[in-house]
């Protein structure tokens, strides 16, 4: 490592906006997607010691809800498939 590297403050955390993206997950799948990515990111760099770690917790705060966001939005998606076929089929039941 030279001495500029060790020198070079860490750069500030993004934990504000990954919680927030974490929490757009929960109605809006591609943020939980984003949120998951970019903490891994940035909590590699911090354990590193090339972030502010200061942002730790929002971190892990945005990358759990983003990943239960992801996890919700998914279930709900097969949910609402299972039911839109359930409803084609009884669309063609003869009637009596």
């Amino acid at each position: 490592m030279t001495e500029s590297q060790s020198l070079a403050p860490p750069r500030s955390h993004r934990g504000k906006m990954l919680l927030t993206f974490g929490l757009l997950a929960l109605p809006i799948w591609p943020f939980g997607i984003a949120a998951w990515m970019m903490s891994n990111t940035d909590l590699k760099a911090m354990a590193n010691g090339k972030m502010d770690p200061s942002g730790l917790r929002l971190t892990r705060a945005g990358k759990i809800l983003g990943i239960l966001g992801l996890i919700l939005n998914l279930l709900w998606m097969a949910r609402m498939s299972l039911a839109h076929e359930a409803a084609m089929n009884a669309a063609k039941l003869p009637i009596h």
